[in-house]
């Protein structure tokens, strides 16, 4: 019987196909390891355990990917990010329109950017 595939909990737009394969292929080994729910057997296993919990900074493939899926899902948990996601709105063919919301979108994000926006 073939491993189930862990199913990621956010967008996959990020992440490259070698990554999602990875995340499908290991995700649930991951979780388990970086959660306590499976024990560390192995110094590289401890490694990664220390830096799914931000103890050190990822160094390998694996951790990098886990990181980067813990990080994709902190972001998209911020109620501030989940408009950015959301496809454009499209204006009726109006130039006027199309700059106006541009420019508003960009606003948005610039003081998101400056951290004015709290």
């Amino acid at each position: 019987m073939p491993p189930v595939s862990f199913a990621l909990r956010c967008s996959r737009e990020i992440f490259s196909a070698e990554e999602i394969e990875t995340l499908e292929r290991y995700g649930g080994q991951f979780e388990d390891l970086a959660a306590g729910r499976r024990p560390a057997r192995t110094p590289a296993q401890q490694r990664f355990v220390e830096a799914a919990q931000g103890r050190r900074p990822p160094e390998t493939d694996y951790e990098r990917v886990w990181c980067k899926y813990l990080a994709r899902l902190k972001w998209e948990s911020d109620p501030r990010n989940r408009a950015a996601m959301v496809p454009p709105r499209k204006a009726h063919d109006d130039r006027e329109d199309w700059k106006r919301m541009r420019s508003a979108a960009w606003g948005d994000a610039m003081r998101r950017a400056r951290g004015l926006d709290d």
